[in-house]
């Protein structure tokens, strides 16, 4: 089956509100980029106390994001390494929501982990399944981990 461009929007779009309310919910702060043509950085800017993290959120029916430039493009790229040079290698992270009719799971994957692969220029895909699984409390993604600070 295949999803037209407005059908991928609207996934995206449905999987990004799902974040936003899992962070309220845990009550961290975050900030959406918003798209000024130029493309964004990155989705969300969470800041619990003491740090913060950069997600994008990919939102997939297979567990595979490809990473060609369409599916991670180099704003993203570039907006994800900066952060994880500037902030520390663990603040930078994809979000993998694979998502079907029937179900969704979701997969953290940090990005200094595959940004070498993805920065490469050769084509391929980040297995969704090989990262750790978030899972759903209470209806919305357990993200309470990013409100955790180091000394705790």
């Amino acid at each position: 089956m295949s999803f037209s461009q407005k059908d991928k929007q609207e996934r995206g779009a449905k999987g990004e509100a799902d974040i936003t309310a899992s962070l309220k919910k845990a009550n961290l702060w975050n900030h959406k980029f918003i798209n000024a043509g130029y493309g964004t950085v990155f989705d969300k800017l969470v800041i619990p106390p003491g740090g913060g993290y950069a997600l994008e959120i990919k939102v997939r029916e297979k567990p595979n994001i490809a990473y060609n430039k369409g599916s991670i493009t180099l704003n993203e790229r570039k907006g994800l390494t900066k952060f994880m040079n500037q902030v520390g290698q663990d603040h930078a992270f994809i979000l993998g929501i694979w998502k079907t009719k029937e179900f969704e799971r979701a997969f953290l994957i940090p990005w200094y982990m595959v940004k070498d692969e993805v920065c490469s220029g050769i084509r391929g895909s980040i297995n969704m399944l090989d990262y750790p699984e978030v899972y759903k409390k209470d209806g919305v993604w357990d993200l309470y981990w990013f409100a955790k600070t180091k000394e705790a």
